[in-house]
């Protein structure tokens, strides 16, 4: 009797984790169908025109009732789809279409960087290639309206102090990210550029300790071959800037 009660008892148990588990189950298979359903509508009325950057999106209760969703189901979506840069919330006047992508592309690269399935090396080799494609575009592209902000970029490097060089790194790879007239190169260096920041600087150091400041000297040329419109000066300047970085990452 006490083996059946005890089996009677372990093959209820194992019922009520079944039922448990399925209910689990479906409320996340529901959330899943929730999201997809809600996102699709909003893709396919931004792919019409229909909703365009700054449009004001249907509220939880009319979407609720267009695509026969219970309001919390939507709510979940709409935070989701928030949390992805697709929308943004302004509280007590509603969700708006934003396309800020860029913050989930980096915090996409970020965590790969954490897990470690990416490293240091990836991330600089990516960058150089970007660099390189970004600075082919933008010796064809800069015009004369650019050359005051490129001349200025290169007063700072004469006047700047070594220890702040690193911020002007920055910025003149952004620069010529822009020059580019590529909006997909300017999103993806700038976030490189934000994962790879505090190697840049150790790294930096490291090479100012051992090979004086040889960087400033790749970025000068950088910027110079800008105004001399020279596509094989500004590629060959990358490449010796990332050879030298690489070396102490």
């Amino acid at each position: 009797k006490i083996y059946l009660y005890k089996l009677e008892g372990d093959i209820m148990k194992n019922n009520i984790e079944n039922v448990t588990n399925n209910a689990e189950s479906n409320v996340e298979q529901s959330k899943d169908k929730a999201y997809e359903k809600v996102t699709h509508y909003v893709k396919e009325r931004i792919k019409t025109g229909e909703l365009r950057v700054g449009d004001k999106i249907p509220t939880e209760r009319e979407l609720s009732e267009k695509l026969e969703l219970s309001r919390n189901s939507v709510r979940e979506a709409l935070r989701t789809m928030d949390n992805m840069g697709l929308i943004r919330c302004r509280q007590g006047s509603g969700n708006y279409i934003s396309g800020e992508m860029q913050q989930i592309i980096e915090e996409t690269l970020y965590m790969m960087f954490m897990l470690k399935q990416i490293s240091d090396i990836d991330v600089s080799q990516l960058r150089r290639a970007i660099d390189i494609q970004a600075m082919i575009l933008a010796v064809r592209n800069v015009n004369e309206d650019d050359i005051y902000e490129i001349k200025q970029l290169l007063d700072r490097l004469d006047v700047i102090e070594v220890d702040e060089s690193a911020f002007v790194d920055r910025d003149i790879h952004l620069l010529i990210s822009k020059y580019s007239k590529n909006k997909l190169i300017e999103i993806i260096n700038d976030t490189l550029s934000t994962i790879m920041e505090k190697f840049i600087f150790k790294a930096r150091r490291l090479v100012i300790g051992n090979e004086s400041d040889v960087l400033t000297v790749f970025h000068r040329d950088m910027l110079m071959s800008l105004l001399e419109r020279n596509e094989g000066k500004g590629v060959l300047a990358i490449n010796k800037h990332y050879d030298t970085i690489d070396k102490y990452l």
